[in-house]
């Protein structure tokens, strides 16, 4: 088969178009050919080993949605010919979704939900994942005045509207007049993210916080949390003055979505949870991601405009071999 490689670590010219075997489903694993793959920030710091998880295969690509060519033994949730979707490789021990076929272990993937294309689907796996985890440890409950800073992006417009369901008011920050306006389709109330300093100066303050981006926005997190508040970050890798989180007693949760993938805990709830989502999707209940689609023969620049900086929108790669 043939797949896009990552030759070694370094910058966006190491990802290659090479032929591999094509692989086969063990014990509990499908064979998927893959139609879509999602792009997610994590695959540019794999790349440049930034994050030294690279897959052994070299092929990156952790959010997949495809077709089920084949089943391995005691794989019985799957058959041949089933559309499914999950995040589901791209890391140590898996190979990713970046080629014609991929083999997944059967526990992480659901069925594409009826309401979404294929290509919507590959977006959805660890922007959703993660808001669900992010609430989840946040414990979000109806009541609760919760804050996102990034709300507009996938994964903050995910936990926007999963929050709204649960009874929570949420207010969120975006980049521009248009991200606003989509954030309120989600269910949100958004502000400009220099808006956020207002909100401090004149005493705003949230039960629940969530960081979409680190740094200075997770500073401002802590400093919008309220007195005993819960504040989540899904990047809290940089050195942080936690002066503000002693004097308020907050509760910090660092979300990592593929330590399930590297150390097999709570592994077995991500297609279950996938499943639960995407009936919710159908049900009317969530709404998927606006997603731009590109090609796999475009990930290198894919890559390079990410890391410039140009990339603003929510992006998939469409097998295109």
């Amino acid at each position: 088969m043939k797949a896009w490689q990552m030759t070694a670590a370094g910058t966006p010219d190491v990802l290659r178009l090479t032929e591999m075997d094509k692989p086969q489903p063990a014990a509990g694993e499908v064979l998927i050919q893959v139609k879509a793959a999602g792009f997610n920030p994590i695959d540019t710091k794999i790349r440049a080993g930034l994050a030294p998880i690279a897959p052994e295969s070299g092929v990156l690509g952790c959010d997949v949605s495809g077709i089920v060519e084949a089943v391995g033994e005691g794989v019985s949730r799957f058959q041949p010919g089933d559309a499914v979707f999950g995040m589901a490789g791209g890391v140590k021990g898996t190979q990713g979704a970046l080629a014609e076929y991929m083999v997944a272990d059967a526990a992480l993937l659901a069925r594409v939900p009826a309401a979404l294309s294929l290509a919507e689907a590959a977006a959805l796996p660890i922007p959703a994942l993660t808001a669900d985890e992010a609430l989840r440890r946040l414990a979000v409950r109806s009541g609760d005045e919760f804050y996102i800073s990034g709300a507009s992006g996938a994964v903050g417009l995910m936990a926007v509207q999963m929050a709204g369901l649960l009874g929570a008011s949420v207010e969120g920050s975006g980049g521009s007049a248009g991200r606003l306006a989509t954030i309120a389709r989600y269910g949100g109330k958004g502000l400009l993210h220099s808006e956020a300093g207002q909100l401090i100066s004149a005493g705003r303050q949230y039960s629940k916080v969530l960081d979409t981006f680190g740094g200075v926005s997770l500073q401002t997190a802590m400093q919008l949390a309220a007195p005993y508040a819960q504040v989540a970050t899904i990047n809290a890798r940089a050195q942080y003055d936690l002066s503000q989180a002693h004097a308020k007693a907050l509760t910090l949760h660092a979300i990592f979505l593929l330590l399930p993938l590297l150390s097999g805990q709570g592994r077995a709830q991500l297609g279950t949870t996938l499943e639960r989502l995407a009936n919710l999707i159908d049900e009317g209940k969530l709404q998927g991601l606006p997603v731009v689609q590109a090609g796999m023969s475009d990930v290198a620049d894919i890559h390079r405009r990410y890391e410039a900086g140009k990339l603003p929108d929510k992006t998939v790669l469409l097998a295109d071999f």
